[in-house]
């Protein structure tokens, strides 16, 4: 018998599919609770919702409308009306910050600027001699002549490091939603897929219109956006037919005039030229 939880998972995710334009799933896993509800924040500004449900209750209502989740450890739904690559967008804009863990690659480089850290003076000098940062003391605290780099992307955060970010309350990190499956009017897109950069997309297109463009002037098929270039090529094509049998219209004769000019000099050059020889 299945659960009354379970049929309230079902029920809410058949009301989501059926109202809302657009459906992507995400992992809480490696999202901390206090981001989590910046970044659910910042999202509904955006008329952009998110609904978090426990698994099983989820697990459920997704696979009966064939939406496999098995590869999400917590899995949680963000849902809109708006079209589903301009929601991935946002979520790649909206970030928040978190503190540093020991142990974790960065993948940009750490400065600290200058000015008054506000920390008094004491123990606290041997971190800042262990970055090689510049200080002195005014009024008891601890004052940062320059700005320094204390970390470089690509290299492992330490526990020193981690010790010095929190004195000086930074958190260098960055969170965003990254989707693993996205679903809208009847069509699934894979995390591959969703990954793709809006770049890739205008690209493609921009591709696929000059290709079209090109072959519907090659085979003279008429459309909005060639019919220019095909009256500009068949005008050419019956000018260069009119001037090759020399038919006496009005749009040919001054290049036929021409022509018969440059052809009777040409003629007379050479009747000059056997006359003195």
């Amino acid at each position: 018998m299945v659960s009354k939880k379970k049929v309230e998972g079902l029920k809410k995710i058949n009301e989501l599919l059926k109202d809302y334009k657009s459906i992507l799933l995400f992992d809480l896993n490696k999202l901390p609770s206090k981001q989590l509800h910046e970044i659910r924040n910042k999202l509904k500004e955006e008329e952009i919702y998110t609904l978090i449900q426990k698994k099983r209750s989820l697990e459920f209502g997704l696979k009966e409308n064939n939406l496999n989740i098995n590869s999400l450890k917590q899995p949680a739904i963000i849902y809109s009306n708006k079209p589903i690559f301009s929601i991935v967008k946002t979520l790649r804009r909206v970030k928040v910050k978190r503190k540093a863990k020991v142990g974790e690659v960065i993948n940009s480089d750490i400065e600290i600027n200058s000015g008054n850290t506000e920390i008094q003076a004491g123990p606290a000098i041997a971190i800042f001699k262990q970055f090689k940062i510049q200080t002195i003391i005014k009024n008891g605290k601890i004052v940062i002549k320059e700005p320094k780099v204390i970390c470089r992307s690509g290299e492992e955060i330490n526990s020193n490091l981690v010790s010095l970010l929190n004195m000086l309350h930074i958190e260098p990190l960055e969170l965003t939603i990254q989707p693993e499956l996205g679903y809208s009017q009847n069509i699934a897109y894979n995390k591959s897929v969703l990954e793709l950069d809006e770049n890739y997309f205008k690209e493609k297109i921009s591709t696929v219109t000059n290709n079209l463009f090109k072959l519907t002037v090659n085979i003279g098929y008429p459309t909005k956006e060639n019919i220019s270039l095909l009256l500009q090529k068949t005008w050419q094509n019956t000018k260069n037919l009119g001037l090759n049998l020399k038919l006496p219209v009005k749009e040919l004769l001054p290049d036929l005039v021409r022509t018969a000019y440059l052809k009777a000099n040409k003629l007379n050059s050479e009747v000059s030229k056997n006359i003195n020889d």
